[in-house]
Parts: C-alpha cells; sequence; structure tokens
C-alpha cells in the first residue's frame, strides 16, 4: 500500500459502508475488504456495485481488487470499519482482531451507543457518527439521498488523527471531535424516531411526519431523550444539518410547539417515501436494533428510576412486530 495513506480495511458491506467505500474509491484511497466467507466473497467478486449519490450521477464500483478472506489475510491494519449491526458487533470484533495492527483501531459506525458496551476495549475504538442517508433500491443500487457528514472521534477523548478529511473530502464532509458521545447522544434521539417510532407504525417518514399524532408521539420520545441527557450531564454534540434535541424536546430551550411540527413536517416532505432500515427490517422479517436504539434509552433510564413511557411504548411495539 501506498506509504501516504493509513492502512484501511473494511469488514460488513452495508449502506454505509458501501457509501464509505465509494468516497475511497473517488479519492483512490487504497483499501481492503475482509470477507467473513466464501459465498460473500464469491458474490462482491462478480457483480460491481452500483452506487447513486445525492447528485444523481451513478458510478460502478469493482471490489475484486480490493476482497480478501479475514483467515486469509495476512496484513495488519491501522483501522478497521465494522459495517454490522450492533447485535453482531462482538462476533466482528473477535473475527478482525488478528487483522488488526497493535497500535491501530476499530471504527464503529454503527447507531446507538456501541462503545459502551465494549469498556475494557475504549483505548482501541474510534466512534463514527454517520449523517447521511443510503439506501439499497430495487434494483441493487446504493442511493445515497442527501449529502452528510461523518463525525470521527476516539472514545478516551483524546485528539484524532486529522489526515481523515483529506480521505474523504469532498464525497463525505468529516468532523473530527474530543466529545463523540454528544453526538452519539443526539443521533441516538434522532434514530428513536426516525427508525424507531417509524417502525413501531411501520411507516415511511412521510407517513409518519404528516401525520399530527405522530409528530406529538415523536417531540415526547426526544422530549425524554432530552430531560435524561440533562439528568447525565451530556452536553449535545449537534450534527450537522440537524436540529438539536433540546430544542425540539418539551422544555428549557424548546422552540415554540408549532415550529417544531413544522420542521417534522419538513423532514416528512422531504424524505417522504423514505423507510428507515428498522422499517425495511420489519418489512423482510429481520431481527432489529430496537433493543440498541429507544431500548437503549429505556435500559439507561431504568438505571437512574428515570421514566420514559413513550420510549418503552416504541420499544415494546416493535419487539412485538418483531415476534409475529
Amino acid at each position: 500500500m501506498n506509504d501516504f495513506f493509513p492502512s484501511i480495511a473494511i469488514c460488513g458491506i452495508g449502506s454505509v459502508t458501501v457509501t464509505i467505500i465509494h468516497a475511497f474509491h473517488q479519492n483512490k484511497v487504497p483499501f481492503k475488504i475482509l470477507c467473513k466467507d466464501q459465498t460473500r466473497f464469491d458474490f462482491l467478486k462478480e457483480k460491481p456495485i452500483q452506487f447513486k449519490g445525492p447528485d444523481g450521477k451513478i458510478i460502478k464500483i469493482d471490489l475484486g481488487d480490493h476482497l480478501t478472506l479475514i483467515q486469509d489475510s495476512k496484513d495488519k491494519f491501522d483501522f478497521i470499519f465494522l459495517g454490522c449491526k450492533n447485535q453482531s458487533l462482538n462476533e466482528y470484533l473477535s473475527i478482525t482482531e488478528n487483522a488488526l495492527d497493535s497500535n491501530g483501531k476499530w471504527i464503529l459506525i454503527q447507531n446507538g451507543l456501541p462503545e459502551t458496551h465494549f469498556p475494557n476495549l475504549m483505548e482501541k475504538l474510534i466512534g463514527g457518527v454517520v449523517g447521511w442517508n443510503t439506501q439499497v433500491l430495487s434494483d441493487g443500487t446504493y442511493f445515497q439521498s442527501n449529502p452528510g457528514s461523518l463525525i470521527l472521534g476516539e472514545c478516551n477523548q483524546t485528539k484524532l488523527n486529522p489526515i481523515w478529511p483529506s480521505l474523504l473530502h469532498p464525497w463525505i464532509e468529516v468532523k473530527l471531535t474530543e466529545e463523540i458521545l454528544g453526538y452519539r447522544w443526539h443521533k441516538l434521539a434522532i434514530n428513536a424516531i426516525i427508525n424507531g417510532l417509524a417502525a413501531s407504525k411501520q411507516l415511511s417518514l412521510g407517513q409518519l411526519f404528516l401525520n399530527e399524532e405522530g409528530r406529538k408521539e415523536a417531540i415526547s420520545i426526544l422530549t425524554e431523550v432530552k430531560q435524561l441527557m440533562y439528568f447525565l450531564k451530556i452536553k449535545e454534540g449537534v450534527v450537522p444539518g440537524s436540529v438539536p434535541i433540546h430544542k425540539l424536546g418539551d422544555g428549557k430551550g424548546a422552540l415554540p410547539v408549532w415550529i417544531r411540527h413544522l420542521i417534522l413536517i419538513f423532514l416528512g416532505l422531504k424524505y417522504f417515501k423514505i423507510r428507515t432500515s428498522m422499517v425495511q427490517d420489519l418489512d423482510h422479517k429481520r431481527k432489529t436494533e430496537i433493543n440498541y436504539i429507544n431500548g437503549e434509552i429505556v435500559k439507561i433510564a431504568g438505571l437512574h428510576k428515570i421514566p420514559v413511557p413513550a420510549n418503552l411504548k416504541v420499544l415494546n411495539e416493535v419487539l412485538k412486530l418483531e415476534s409475529e
């Protein structure tokens, strides 16, 4: 690999990692894809990825020269992106451990608060908060519907390697932070409504937010998260392009109710047809990440005896739908 670049691997190909792969491909940044099994390796080798960006341009990315089976890899990497669901993180950390350089770092780009589940690995983890939406279209094309940022931060609150913006810009804007937890909680709150609440009703964002009752429930969920963040003394980090939770939830600093409803209506209109990842999981009878979104809020609130009935309702409704 080119000595100018850090050695980078990706394990787990999905909507988020494909968007990152597109940026690396455009910038000619070397990377490897670590495949868990031969079937996945063969599929990715035979069929180039088709990616459509917010500008509407479609490109094909041939991954053939980037692929390697994990068990066959002899390389050690400075950074490994883990592109799996939260429930699979422990497995992915285990199978990629031998591929990580002794001074290397895993980059966790999951929703929720993934780093907090691995307190013994904090020195080896970088948190990544994603600010874009990419979905798989019916023809298999990965479609990034909006420009967005990637917020990266060391979990031990130290300064991150400053090379990241140059690796991903201009395809992905990068923000480096020493306060990744504040951004994690902001995104957790957003996901609690666009993923959790939408999944509990099995609705697109347009169907959810163009309905007054849906907006009221969303504000209740955000209010509970806001109160929990205040209690935990978490300083919110706002993902670029988003609105602060402390302005959306009831209480101190909140915007007028009509403006909050207007913001949610605008979100519903902008992403009218979008069925977010958790909704799609239920569509396809897959297990969701509800325990790591609204369930995470319920669990942490329970430890401090803080009631969060709106989040608990969503958690129970999605778990019921999963079991049907």
